[in-house]
């Protein structure tokens, strides 16, 4: 085991998917399971998930199915959230790529706490003219605006994302 590896070094990833819209819906059951099995076979864990829903695309995307070109405008989308070793996050990304049922997936590092449904301590509002303030809900709590640069923000978003 490397040193990398150890039990302290573990870290929670999310990954997002969409699966082709032309899949039944009596087998996307069939095809979560596989991207489950995928990482908990690899030592990951599963925090939490959504089963996918049908979800209509921002843009068109091709995709390769068997011989032509095909154009999705929807999608399933789903994710999973899960632990495991930061050096096995390179196989769970090599099988969901070879999944010819996957449209696009996406694997970023998070938090383990849940992100969904708990409250949203800031809110974005306009504060003297200025937009995009954030504000707290909680008066105890004072926000401080922080200039960052955009190369700042596409450096820490390259961070997160992973491969």
């Amino acid at each position: 085991m490397k040193k990398e590896d150890s039990l302290e070094n573990v870290q929670v990833y999310e990954v997002g998917f969409h699966i082709l819209s032309t899949i039944e819906e009596d087998k996307l059951q069939t095809l979560v399971s596989k991207l489950e099995k995928s990482i908990t076979q690899n030592g990951g864990d599963i925090i939490s998930e959504e089963f996918p829903k049908i979800k209509s695309l921002a843009y068109d995307i091709k995709k390769r199915v068997e011989t032509k070109y095909l154009s999705f405008n929807r999608a399933y989308f789903g994710w999973i959230k899960f632990e495991i070793m930061p050096s096995l996050v390179e196989k769970i990304k090599n099988e969901i790529t070879s999944d010819e049922n996957v449209l696009r997936f996406i694997i970023v590092k998070t938090i383990k706490e849940n992100t969904i449904n708990g409250p949203k301590p800031f809110a974005f509002a306009k504060e003297s003219g200025k937009e995009g303030v954030a504000v707290s809900k909680d008066p105890s709590v004072q926000a401080e605006k922080v200039e960052i640069s955009e190369e700042e923000i596409d450096k820490s978003i390259d961070e997160l994302v992973v491969g």
